[in-house]
């Protein structure tokens, strides 16, 4: 196949792809920024994520609360049968071994509460026990219909209550976690959309310059042969012929790339053709650095995690100090009982029972094991507290460098659209005196690269824009456009 007819080919095909792009104008997706990050927090794969994380903690939260209302359960042992020789004490005080074969089971339901800010175990119950001794085929009953329990910790810590704060804070942490995932998906629906739109803006570009520096050629080889340019003119300008039609394939293949992308990141799996508008002259937004770092020590979960981390470091302490000193449970236990050979005479006549217990832990020498647990842990404590000192300068600085950031490109979005302007016009005036003989092939070529990297800037630079300003948003959990928060600080209750 000789180049005059490859060429003809590979502009047909050109053409196609043209016409399949604009096809069924009617039923292209046009969509702006803001429509696209509204799909992909609907539908995206990054929104769906976020919200089972969101759901999972929640629910996690709701089961730790609900421990601590009455809990009614019903528990029963099925018979359980024992054959086995024995060990049995006589009448007379001696031991005899004797074979057994018994069954005993077993019916309790059982109402306990949980107190947090006490830590204190209360329960009631009522319980029956039925025993059958199968070597003589008898039973007997044994009923408690009423107990009273009482199970007390002192002297040691109250690791309810500090459970009990720690899970409300991450719960509370949990919603702006939620709004926080939200914006990341939000920043990148805003890179892929504009990825998206620089790979369709780069195949026109690319296009136009094929079909420009196709002219240029023929053009070139025209001079040539009448010897008005040099045979290095000429080599240069089907060089350029040739990497605009490398560019031009090129940016076929990370359009159709860019288009999966951002298809995927709005979550819209049909194959309809889109078409996005950004916003290349947004408004001028006027973020002050002291709020916007108010704003997120207010809003944001990290405020919150940081409580966490040093809450759980001065428990680990208390715990381990406590591990290593006095302490003491007591057991209380008062209600009625009775035994007998039948069923209904277990409930006739009941008599009085009554338990109560003390148990108490003296650490008397380990050898320095607690003193040193205890240092380990108030070491671990200094650490975290370094830690999150040192997580909070970052949080700081990262929140003024992006409003420094913002500030810096409102003002280049405008000068880089401006710049894409003279580039452009620049190229055409260069282009119209090449075609005049005034200036030679490399200045136009420079003129076209020009050209071409102020156009990518100015996509660039407004893709910064936005990207930076979804960023602020995140960051700061505040919708700086519309001056209002993104989150409310009692919503997570």
């Amino acid at each position: 196949m000789n180049k005059f007819i490859e060429n003809k080919i590979f502009f047909i095909s050109i053409f196609i792809f043209s016409f399949l792009r604009a096809q069924d104008a009617s039923d292209t997706l046009t969509l702006s920024l803001g429509e696209s990050i509204r799909m992909g927090q609907e539908n995206g794969p990054l929104s769906t994520m976020a919200r089972k994380a969101y759901e999972n903690k929640k629910h996690h939260y709701k089961a730790f609360t609900a421990g601590f209302l009455p809990q009614l359960t019903l528990q029963a042992d099925a018979p359980q049968f024992i054959r086995t020789i024995n060990s049995i004490t006589q009448p007379d005080g001696s031991s005899a071994f004797l074979l057994q074969r018994q069954a005993q089971s077993s019916l309790s339901l059982a109402l306990m509460q949980r107190l947090p800010w006490t830590n204190t175990e209360i329960s009631v119950y009522s319980r029956m026990n039925r025993l059958d001794n199968l070597e003589t085929k008898s039973a007997v009953y044994r009923s408690s219909p009423l107990t009273l329990s009482v199970r007390q910790s002192l002297f040691s810590i109250n690791t309810t209550a500090w459970s009990t704060e720690l899970e409300y804070l991450s719960y509370q942490s949990s919603h702006r976690e939620f709004v926080e995932a939200m914006e990341d998906a939000a920043i990148d629906i805003t890179s892929k959309f504009f990825g998206f739109y620089l790979a369709s803006m780069n195949v026109n570009n690319a296009q136009l310059n094929l079909a420009i520096n196709d002219t240029l050629f023929v053009m070139s080889k025209g001079r040539f042969n009448v010897g008005k340019i040099a045979e290095n003119d000429l080599l240069q300008s089907e060089l350029a012929f040739l990497n605009a039609r490398t560019q031009y394939e090129s940016a076929i293949i990370e359009y159709d790339r860019a288009l999966h992308n951002f298809r995927h990141a709005i979550g819209v799996t049909d194959e309809r053709p889109i078409h996005v508008q950004p916003n290349e002259t947004p408004v001028f937004i006027e973020v002050d650095p002291v709020k916007a770092l108010a704003y997120a020590l207010q809003y944001r979960s990290d405020v919150l995690n940081f409580e966490v981390q040093k809450i759980t470091a001065e428990r680990n302490v208390r715990q381990t100090e406590s591990n290593n000193s006095f302490s003491m449970s007591v057991f209380a236990n008062i209600g009625l009982n009775q035994k007998a050979n039948t069923f209904g005479d277990a409930y006739i006549n009941l008599l009085d029972q009554q338990e109560f217990s003390v148990q108490v832990q003296i650490p008397l020498y380990g050898f320095g094991s607690g003193s040193h647990a205890i240092e380990s842990a108030e070491a671990e404590r200094s650490r975290v507290e370094s830690s999150v000192e040192s997580q909070q300068f970052s949080f700081k600085q990262d929140i003024l460098y992006q409003v420094q950031r913002f500030r810096q490109l409102q003002t280049q979005v405008a000068l880089s659209g401006k710049a894409d302007t003279v580039a452009q016009r620049r190229f055409d005036v260069a282009r119209e005196r090449f075609t005049i003989g005034k200036i030679d092939v490399p200045n136009l070529f420079l003129a076209q690269s020009e050209k071409d990297a102020a156009y990518r800037a100015r996509i660039q630079t407004l893709s910064d824009y936005w990207t930076t300003l979804y960023r602020l948003r995140r960051l700061t959990l505040y919708d700086f456009p519309n001056n209002q928060p993104l989150v409310l600080v009692d919503e997570g209750k």
